[in-house]
């Protein structure tokens, strides 16, 4: 066997050690890479499910953008449609809770338009209403329809129409009203020219009794005075004078007999026929009254136009009738006279 020499062998050694030494450093390097590769994966990793994170939410946050929107539009569809407090309020918490300030300021444009088409309603069914309750007063009866008049917007034509069919049937009860009075005032004048005739007939009725009462007592009166001739101056014409005389008298007794008979007839005949009663006059009433779909549900006499014209205009501003009236049926009131 070769024996090697010191110098061989240490030569030997160092290249053994070198050769250790880079398989070494080789294992470290390849193991660095690894890890630096698993690391930059690792990072990758994590900044794509940042990304997707990020990317999802903005999505979603779209789409809540997007539902809130359609909600606002919705909204804004009913309050145009029927503008109220309400429903301007409902779309007004809609719209604060939008992130995107151009389509916030285009929506509260809108809600703007709806603030003033609301104010002009109310207006209108304010106006109306006044008139509803002094359907007689000409200056609320121009300013409920110049009021109607100013709803313009085309989406208020429903409420218009309404409205308009209201003041109409005030206008209509106003005529009414005025016939009424009319007619009220033509029966008062009637009555009155019934009464005077019937205190006219009582009182030629009663002079008629008085005048053949006086012509009897005078007929009396003549009648039981008895008519003597003069006495003569001989004894036979005396004597004939007093047979003359007592028969003149005895034919004048009995003719007042017979005038005292005929005026006691007479004086029977009046007594046969008394003063006529007066003739029994109605009773004129008047009655306030509400109808509903043109038949009266509400009505009550009163003695005064007044107290009827109160009761009636009550009624008719009562929540009842004011329900009744906004659920579409046709609501009416007034005053007539009634004989009673």
């Amino acid at each position: 066997m070769k024996k090697f020499t010191r110098k061989q062998m240490i030569t030997a050694g160092a290249v053994v050690v070198l050769g250790i030494g880079g398989i070494t450093v080789g294992v470290v390097n390849h193991n660095n890479n690894v890890h630096a590769q698993q690391v930059a994966k690792a990072k990758a990793h994590e900044a794509k499910v940042k990304a997707d994170k990020k990317a999802k939410a903005e999505q979603l946050a779209k789409e809540k953008e997007s539902a809130q929107q359609k909600q606002v539009a919705t909204l804004l569809a009913t309050a145009t449609k029927n503008p109220s407090d309400a429903s301007i309020k409902a779309v007004n918490d809609a719209i604060a809770k939008l992130t995107d300030q151009k389509e916030k300021t285009k929506d509260a444009d809108l809600v703007k338009g709806l603030n003033n088409r609301l104010i002009l309603i109310k207006k209108a069914q304010a106006a109306v209403k006044d008139y509803q309750a002094h359907a007689t007063d000409a200056n609320k009866q121009k300013a409920a329809q110049a009021a109607i008049s100013a709803l313009t917007d085309k989406n208020d034509a429903s409420v218009k129409a309404q409205l308009q069919k209201l003041f109409d049937e005030s206008n209509k009860q106003a005529q009414e009203a005025a016939k009424s009075a009319q007619a009220k005032q033509q029966s008062s004048q009637e009555t009155q020219k019934a009464n005077v005739a019937n205190t006219s007939n009582q009182q030629t009725a009663q002079n008629t009794q008085e005048n053949n009462s006086n012509s009897s007592d005078n007929s009396t009166s003549s009648n039981v005075t008895p008519s003597y001739n003069g006495g003569g101056t001989n004894a036979n014409a005396g004597t004939n004078t007093n047979s003359n005389g007592s028969n003149q008298g005895n034919n004048n007794s009995n003719n007042g007999n017979n005038n005292s008979n005929n005026n006691s007839n007479n004086n029977n005949n009046n007594g046969n026929n008394p003063t006529p009663d007066p003739t029994p006059q109605p009773t004129v009433k008047y009655m306030g009254w509400v109808s509903v779909d043109g038949v009266v549900k509400y009505s009550k006499n009163f003695d005064t136009d007044a107290q009827a014209t109160a009761y009636a205009s009550g009624v008719y501003n009562s929540k009842e009738v004011e329900d009744l009236m906004f659920a579409g049926h046709s609501i009416s009131w007034g005053v007539r006279p009634v004989q009673v």
